[in-house]
């Protein structure tokens, strides 16, 4: 080898380059049975053409339906929030309680998905856990808010926002998802200086933009012009903030409604049109799964996240009889390109509602 020092480069280069390759061959075929024996390289793997879905198809870990209580026709509770702040009444939720919320959610198997995600179908949480659906009514201040800290302003701990964020970072797999319903003939969220800063910071941290309404009124004592104007008027100055943003679900004030919702669902005011794909009630019980039949984009239901004067139907009412009426629950099989449901409940799934996904029973 040391005589390759004196040799020209390129040429020790070629001498050295075919040293390696005779040794390679040797080492291939010492110890391995001769020149008959089968080449050692395992064949690239092929999928198996007959492997069902969920039971470990294209190398995934196999999904025991049955055994998760898988269940996408099951039933999803939306929350419905209003202030976090203090002290604790009907309408208001302390930030420790509004921590606790969370945490029993995730404990009990529950994943925070947004409200667009329910009326796309497009449900992307771990299999056999529950989706649960995080709104915020009136853009309070307790919901996002700026505070000083040495000079700088930070979100405050103690609200919404931070909570969420906060809970995120030690549970990742709960999700960062929320729809802030707002109106503006206040302030969303308060600080007016804010306003543009704190809209930016949801719509990046993937957050959602609701319609509350422009002046939060009673729709059923609304006449029609009026409330098409008020509707459409919400979605105007969330586009002045907001250019392109699209807001596509509606929650109700009050939970008040009129006998014809056309005007409701669907408006135009002066060129700004709008599309309400999704209407919140207050209501008092949990939502079919958007893949029922029983599910009316129009008049989804919400649970008051509340422990006061719920008269047996707030939160953790409708948690315990989950759990305890676990075949109710939606429980996902892991996969958003498939729905799965019991093969009794077949005939309940709207197949209209799948757009392209593929239904299996079992």
């Amino acid at each position: 080898m040391r005589q390759l020092r004196k040799l020209p480069l390129k040429h020790a280069l070629k001498i050295l380059a075919a040293l390696l390759l005779i040794l390679g061959i040797a080492l291939a075929t010492a110890g391995c049975g001769g020149p008959e024996e089968e080449d050692p390289v395992a064949p690239p793997h092929e999928e198996d053409p007959a492997a069902e879905p969920g039971e470990g198809g294209g190398g995934q870990e196999p999904v025991d339906y049955e055994a998760l209580g898988v269940n996408e026709l099951g039933e999803i509770m939306v929350l419905m929030y209003h202030e976090i702040g203090e002290p604790e009444d009907e309408w208001v939720r302390t930030p420790d309680n509004f921590r606790k919320d969370l945490q029993e959610l995730y404990e009990a198997g529950f994943r925070a998905v947004s409200m667009n995600d329910v009326l796309d179908g497009r449900i992307d949480i771990p299999a056999g856990t529950t989706p649960v659906v995080l709104t915020f009514d009136d853009g309070r201040a307790g919901q996002f808010r700026y505070i000083e800290k040495d000079g700088e302003l930070v979100i405050d701990p103690d609200c919404a926002v931070a909570i969420l964020e906060e809970f995120y970072e030690a549970h990742p797999d709960f999700g960062l998802a929320a729809t802030f319903y707002l109106f503006f003939s206040g302030t969303p969220f308060g600080q007016p200086n804010l306003v543009q800063e704190k809209l930016n910071y949801l719509v990046e941290r993937g957050f959602e933009i609701g319609n509350h309404t422009n002046s939060h009124p009673n729709l059923r004592s609304l006449s029609r012009e009026a409330a098409i104007k008020d509707i459409a008027l919400m979605v105007k100055n969330t586009q002045e903030y907001l250019p392109g943003y699209q807001v596509r679900s509606l929650a109700l004030p009050l939970g008040a409604f009129p006998d014809d919702m056309s005007h409701i669902i669907a408006g135009e005011y002066e060129g700004i049109s709008y599309h309400n794909e999704g209407i919140l009630l207050v209501g008092a019980n949990p939502a079919p799964s958007p893949f029922s039949r029983s599910f009316i984009p129009a008049k989804i239901p919400r649970i008051r996240a509340s422990e006061m004067k719920t008269d047996g139907v707030g939160l953790y009412e409708w948690l315990q009889v989950l759990q305890d009426n676990l075949e109710r629950r939606y429980i996902s099989d892991g996969d958003p390109a498939t729905v799965v449901v019991p093969e009794e409940l077949r005939e309940l799934v709207n197949e209209e509602a799948l757009r392209g996904k593929e239904l299996i029973t079992y």
